[in-house]
């Protein structure tokens, strides 16, 4: 009985009936944004090479700030058991990368970012497709900008400083940051006395130059939220192997990388905060580590921990936010030779969507709307 229900289960998600229950729902979210970012000279990296300079930049224009609209079919099948799909689109200034668009701010058009099928039921809620990792959630949830993240904590958050927030591609070492959504099975449990959690096994069977292994990605989090309790508690780590590794930061730190066959990267976030009506703050340390195996000169390591202090309040018409975000010096191995990263670091303050990023003189102000239905 049971396996004939979960095949019903399966079918019914797969082939999302006519009389389901649908909902539409999306945000658009158009901004203006002013940026400019300084001239800075050419001066020695981490791994003893010059580092160019580059021309300082200034800019306004219209972008946008996540906007999304999503399609969601339910269906009760019984026993308390459900079945459904989804789909959400992002516009071209989209925020959440993958590992498919090679371009630097993802396709043209609109893209499907997050897209499955579902079964759930009292035990949790069973996705197979491209979701969000529980990393990447746990980041969202706790945004005090609600989830317009271009211009939130990923400017620091989630890399080591490199790997930017889209793929830059190419040679078999996809650069990326943690920040990401990815094809896989997805778990998110239910509430129990406050925990719940996610799961998440993600692949993209692409196979890399060397050691010509898939792409993996493996990542978990906990979150406690007691009910009517001033505080809250959470925690996420994401595991990924043959991805990118330390080879996209060599060059931006000087260097070159030979030899390598292999990576593991992985980042754990551990955090929490307090709620005082419609005010909220919290503090969250992340430990992120990216390795290439086999290097036989030249960078094979690299690591950098982080804190971020998230404050926002609750408005009639939305949130209030400001975050306050600081990376600390990375620190690596450079085989055959030193790695000195001092002055590496760097902090931002954001208000509302405006901040510094990682490493440089640049700044950013961004005032927009944003529509939910």
């Amino acid at each position: 009985m049971k396996q004939k229900l979960l095949a019903v289960a399966v079918l019914s998600a797969i082939s999302a009936p006519a009389f389901a229950d649908v909902t539409i729902a999306g945000v658009i979210a158009p901004l203006i944004n002013s940026s400019r970012s300084d001239t800075t000279a050419a001066a020695t990296g981490a791994l003893g090479g010059t580092v160019a300079g580059a021309q300082g930049v200034s800019s306004l224009g219209f972008q946008d700030a996540s906007s999304r609209f999503s399609i969601t079919s339910t269906e009760d099948l019984g026993n308390g058991m459900t079945a459904g799909a989804f789909v959400q689109l992002r516009g071209s200034d989209g925020t959440f990368p993958d590992y498919n668009n090679t371009g630097a701010q993802g396709s043209s058009g609109l893209t499907a970012f997050r897209y499955g099928a579902s079964i759930g039921g009292g035990w949790g809620t069973l996705e197979l497709g491209r979701n969000f990792s529980p990393y990447t959630w746990t980041m969202i949830l706790n945004d005090p900008n609600g989830g317009a993240i271009w211009y939130g904590p990923f400017a620091i958050m989630g890399q080591a400083g490199g790997q930017g927030l889209y793929l830059n591609g190419g040679a078999g070492n996809t650069a990326h940051a943690f920040f990401r959504t990815g094809t896989g099975v997805h778990y998110t449990s239910p509430d129990i006395n406050g925990f719940s959690g996610r799961l998440s096994w993600m692949t993209e069977s692409a196979k890399t130059a060397a050691p010509n292994s898939d792409v993996t990605e493996f990542g978990g989090s906990i979150d406690f939220k007691p009910a009517d309790m001033p505080f809250y508690l959470g925690a996420a780590y994401q595991s990924r192997r043959n991805a990118n590794g330390a080879l996209p930061m060599a060059a931006a730190l000087g260097g070159a990388q030979t030899g390598g066959a292999g990576s593991t990267d992985n980042v754990f976030l551990v955090g929490g905060g307090v709620k005082f009506g419609d005010l909220k703050a919290g503090f969250w340390f992340e430990s992120l580590k990216y390795k290439t195996d086999g290097v036989t000169a030249g960078l094979s390591e690299l690591k950098r921990n982080a804190f971020w202090i998230p404050v926002s309040y609750a408005l009639p018409t939305g949130n209030l936010g400001a975050s306050f975000i600081m990376a600390q010096d990375l620190k690596g191995t450079n085989v055959g030779g030193t790695f000195d990263g001092a002055s590496s670091g760097g902090k931002t303050f954001q208000r509302v969507y405006a901040g510094n990023g990682l490493g440089g003189k640049t700044s950013s102000f961004v005032v927009g709307l944003q529509h939910s239905f």
